[in-house]
């Protein structure tokens, strides 16, 4: 009764695990997806920040309309150093962030959750990180039957038997090789 009890178990745990990360990884490609609009919600959020703060230190420095950008940071620099310094990070943030909604686009759908990992990653500035974060709060996971979901969910498969194998090895019993061998 043990045996069975242990085998059922067993059967079990590499089944569950198989399934949780079948279904996990089929995720990726959607929310892949959900961080490229992020990106481009974001990054548009930025620009038009950037646009009314660039606009308003204009008007009260009476600076012409076409001072904007660098010209801008550098004709604030001596009266409001840290009004520059702060355009100067917002437009880094919005070049980045438009660099990698730029990346995101231009990779293929099935490639597009590994670059959108990279790129989370390798921000050079937490705004990246951060619109992952957001993505990933709001996801409402579904099931994509693409071909990236299809591809994505066979490695969870493969993953997740792998895993399951691992963990249950210790608990099964070694069985006497054949005879005949």
């Amino acid at each position: 009764m043990a045996g069975f009890l242990g085998r059922w178990l067993g059967d079990s745990i590499r089944l569950g695990l198989a399934l949780f990360l079948t279904l996990s990884a089929m995720q990726l490609p959607g929310l892949a997806d959900a961080y490229q609009a992020g990106l481009r919600q974001a990054a548009e959020a930025t620009a038009r920040d950037l646009a009314e703060r660039e606009r308003i230190a204009r008007d009260y420095y009476r600076l012409p309309e076409q001072t904007t950008g660098p010209a801008l940071v550098e004709a604030l620099r001596g009266p409001e150093p840290a009004n520059a310094e702060g355009l100067r990070r917002s437009a880094a943030r919005l070049a980045g962030l438009r660099a990698a909604h730029a990346e995101m686009a231009a990779a293929p759908g099935l490639l597009r959750p590994l670059v959108a990992f990279r790129v989370a990653a390798g921000g050079a500035e937490d705004a990246e990180a951060a619109v992952l974060a957001t993505a990933y709060e709001t996801y409402i996971p579904r099931l994509l039957l693409n071909t990236a979901g299809a591809i994505y969910g066979l490695g969870g498969l493969m993953l997740g038997l792998l895993l399951a194998q691992l963990l249950t090895a210790p608990f099964r019993r070694r069985q006497p090789a054949p005879a005949w061998r």
